[in-house]
């Protein structure tokens, strides 16, 4: 289903589309920390892959753009607050409202 501009932003309610994905991303991040280190996904991320690189400027990880926008934030202590849910939510919900995220 193709969603038009103005739907996005009543569903939205005029937020920021790309501090609402930045916030999520934020979410789903403080949710994966939290995994069990058998789960698929925690598996895949933490596996080591055995390969070299292409020449040339390595791709931004996802990982990557976490961290910048944590550190934007000035977040410290990140990876033992995103164990606590409470303080990761608070945490989430200032990025949404953030002005340099």
């Amino acid at each position: 289903m193709i969603r038009t501009n103005e739907e996005i932003n009543n569903i939205l309610k005029y937020e920021d589309i790309v501090r609402f994905v930045k916030a999520q991303r934020l979410r789903w991040y403080g949710h994966f920390l939290r995994m069990k280190e058998s789960r698929m996904p925690k598996r895949i991320m933490n596996e080591k892959i055995f390969s070299s690189r292409r020449r040339g400027r390595p791709k931004i990880r996802w990982i990557d753009n976490i961290e910048q926008g944590l550190k934007c934030m000035m977040v410290k202590g990140w990876r033992e607050n995103a164990k606590d849910r409470q303080k990761w939510r608070l945490i989430a919900k200032e990025a949404k409202a953030h002005p340099e995220l």
